[in-house]
């Protein structure tokens, strides 16, 4: 038996991301390239059972097919993002930002174009710059 939260669907990207209402200050998980929603749920969860309100939105072109995400682009990624965290500023009185590997890169810019909504930023693993491989 479990005791984790269980999302609702989120509005923002047609009900594909992750959402836990909760309390007034919120949390905007951003997945990797190439990943899903899924990926944050763990840490999603985490901050759902202490009481905080999650958003963790499909990116654009992600989820679909290689054709999708190939026609994406990190603009089209970001405004993913943006609308999430402005939906989730609506609900909430403060807002955080935590992404994945490329999603800590799109958290820091989010953070960096819209200071008066984000308290601050986490980056698991960010993807600072390509080695190649």
């Amino acid at each position: 038996m479990s005791n984790a939260p269980t999302p609702e669907s989120s509005e923002t990207d047609g009900g594909r991301g992750l959402f836990y209402p909760g309390g007034r200050t919120g949390v905007l998980l951003i997945h990797g390239l190439s990943g899903t929603p899924v990926e944050m749920r763990f840490i999603a969860n985490g901050f759902a059972r202490e009481g905080y309100t999650v958003s963790c939105p499909q990116l654009a072109g992600h989820c679909q097919s290689v054709e999708d995400l190939r026609r994406s682009t990190w603009v089209d990624w970001y405004t993913s993002t943006e609308t999430a965290l402005l939906d989730l500023k609506s609900r909430c009185d403060h807002v955080f930002i935590a992404g994945l590997s490329m999603g800590g890169i799109l958290a820091l810019r989010l953070a960096e174009r819209h200071p008066d909504l984000v308290r601050g930023t986490m980056c698991y693993a960010p993807t600072l710059w390509l080695d190649g491989w």
